[in-house]
């Protein structure tokens, strides 16, 4: 490995080492398009009708991507291997990696929960009972639709905190059934919801990616699930109801992917910079 690689890939695992935190709550929303303002007002307007003022409240603190100019012409969107279209190589053994790894062991003690709760276990958890909830009316959409439920549905079911606020940590990657249980969770907790819930829901693994990004606007680490729709990757975030392409989320940039094979980088997103 030359010097320039060993440089670049010590550079992603230090701006992995905390994500989510410091994103500004404040966005300036200019440059979306009408159709996109109007369904932000739309469910905006269905949360007031509702009288789910706190709701209402978090989402104005959504922070809606703003995608890019839609070209005219024939000219097609370019299919990509992973989202955001960067080469990947598999990760070095480090923090992201050993956070992934030990995710995997608390996801399969999970699995046995759900499996005891879809054969109609009495002392299913709540927890459990409300996530195949949202898998179960998952399963009655299919494509983009199946995609916007889970997103607004984890969005909205879940509120932002902190894991120093929760868990008394820097960094805890959550298992979908404690966050649903405490109803609370950061960036990434979000994205392993929804990871799980369209995987559960028939969503098949290679067409998911966990994604670590660095988002240049706000200068902090996020995660985002990324998801392989009509050979698009679209990005699902915690930060807006709105579901854009990898390519028109123009402020964030790829650290890693994380998927059922492992752990991937993207050097040259970081050498970029």
């Amino acid at each position: 490995m030359s010097a320039s690689v060993r440089i670049a890939a010590q550079a992603v695992f230090l701006l992995a080492a905390t994500i989510c935190y410091g994103a500004s709550t404040d966005v300036q929303l200019a440059g979306i398009s009408p159709a996109i303002e109007a369904q932000r007002s739309t469910v905006a307007g269905d949360l007031i009708i509702s009288g789910r003022k706190s709701e209402y409240r978090a989402f104005q603190r959504f922070a809606l991507l703003t995608p890019g100019p839609i070209e005219q012409g024939d000219e097609r969107t370019p299919t990509y291997a992973e989202p955001f279209g960067g080469p990947a190589m598999p990760a070095l053994p480090g923090n992201v990696s050993a956070k992934w790894a030990d995710l995997q062991g608390r996801l399969l003690v999970e699995d046995k929960t759900l499996a005891a709760c879809r054969g109609g276990d009495s002392a299913c958890p709540e927890a459990a009972r409300r996530f195949l909830s949202i898998v179960e009316l998952g399963r009655k959409r299919s494509g983009r639709a199946l995609l916007g439920w889970i997103n607004r549905a984890v969005n909205l079911g879940v509120r932002p905190m902190s894991d120093w606020a929760q868990y008394g940590v820097e960094d805890y990657w959550a298992t979908p059934l404690e966050t649903l249980r405490s109803g609370a969770g950061d960036c990434e907790d979000y994205a392993i919801v929804k990871y799980i819930a369209l995987r559960e829901s028939g969503i098949a693994p290679d067409d998911l990616r966990l994604m670590i990004v660095r988002d240049i606007k706000d200068q902090t680490d996020h995660a985002v699930l990324a998801v392989r729709n009509d050979e698009k990757w679209l990005i699902l975030d915690n930060r807006t109801l709105v579901m854009v392409a990898a390519e028109d989320a123009r402020y964030y940039y790829p650290l890693f992917a994380l998927d059922h094979r492992g752990v991937r980088t993207f050097i040259t997103a970081v050498a970029q910079r």
